[in-house]
């Protein structure tokens, strides 16, 4: 098939009520899994890649493995630099290939972060490059925390300001907005419930495509509720590491003595794909090719 951008499924999306699914990966096993879930479901695929991440796998790995997914499955499949924090990391993900950029400025004061994400969407446009992600907001938690007996309490005060965000998206001319409207990054033992009428405010104002960072646990009809108020991408990334490491985890256990890792690594494998077909099937976007 020929190959679409990113923006063109953003926007098939949008008009049609369902969201992709940014699933961040370290490894070609996560890959691998994610794939087998997008195949079976028919979906379109998109993942992510941290600094940390891309730091493990190698932009030109995660590049060069996304493009063979790409030529042998015939799905649409994108790649996304996650949470870069510089214009030197971003431009070094540009140069290698990403089809999109997500530049977290949310350490930065609110101008000063006006001014790089713009010199972010003038770098990516010209590598032709779909989709610019903002950030503004922090989104809290941590990117690797998996607590199921920890509770975790959002201040209303943090998040997305509407009129903040008319002005951000405006001056910028980035294509898409990371909202905080209740996410945070890890899983809790209660995650917080979204502000939908938050969403709906920063909808009425702002004219971009709206995303969430910390979709794992996130209550399932807050997502879908979200989706229906326009966002069309949803990122996981520790319900992946938790599915991957916690199958390891048992398989090493119960083989203790084995260490060819093609015997060892298939479990977790499909540990990552039951958890991927579940949120592309969340996220409505089976079938969506």
């Amino acid at each position: 098939m020929a190959k679409k951008n990113l923006k063109t499924y953003y926007e098939k999306a949008k008009k049609q009520g369902w969201a992709m699914t940014q699933f961040n990966v370290s490894c070609l096993e996560q890959m691998q899994g994610v794939m087998e879930a997008a195949i079976a479901k028919k979906a379109p695929v998109l993942f992510g890649t941290s600094e940390g991440d891309s730091s493990f796998l190698h932009m030109p790995q995660a590049v060069a493995l996304v493009e063979s997914y790409r030529k042998e499955t015939g799905l649409p499949v994108f790649l996304n630099f996650d949470h870069g924090k510089t214009l030197e990391i971003l431009q070094s993900a540009a140069d290698a290939g990403y089809d999109a950029l997500h530049f977290d400025g949310s350490a930065h004061e609110f101008k000063e972060n006006i001014a790089l994400a713009k010199k972010v969407v003038a770098m990516a446009r010209k590598k032709k490059i779909s989709v610019v992600e903002g950030e503004f907001g922090e989104i809290p938690g941590g990117h690797s925390e998996f607590h199921k007996n920890t509770a975790l309490v959002l201040d209303k005060e943090n998040y997305t300001d509407p009129e903040q965000a008319r002005e951000f998206v405006k001056k910028t001319g980035v294509d898409s907005l990371a909202v905080l409207i209740g996410t945070v990054h890890g899983v809790f033992h209660k995650n917080p419930p979204l502000d939908i009428e938050r969403l709906q405010e920063i909808r009425n104002r702002v004219t971009c495509f709206y995303v969430l960072h910390g979709g794992s646990g996130t209550p399932e009809n807050d997502l879908a509720a979200a989706i229906r108020n326009g966002v069309v991408k949803v990122n996981i990334s520790t319900d992946l590491r938790a599915a991957f490491v916690l199958a390891l985890r048992d398989t090493m256990a119960k083989n203790p003595e084995e260490i060819a890792p093609y015997k060892i690594l298939p479990p977790s494998i499909e540990a990552v794909r039951k958890v991927a077909e579940g949120h592309l099937l969340l996220m409505g976007s089976a079938n969506k090719i």
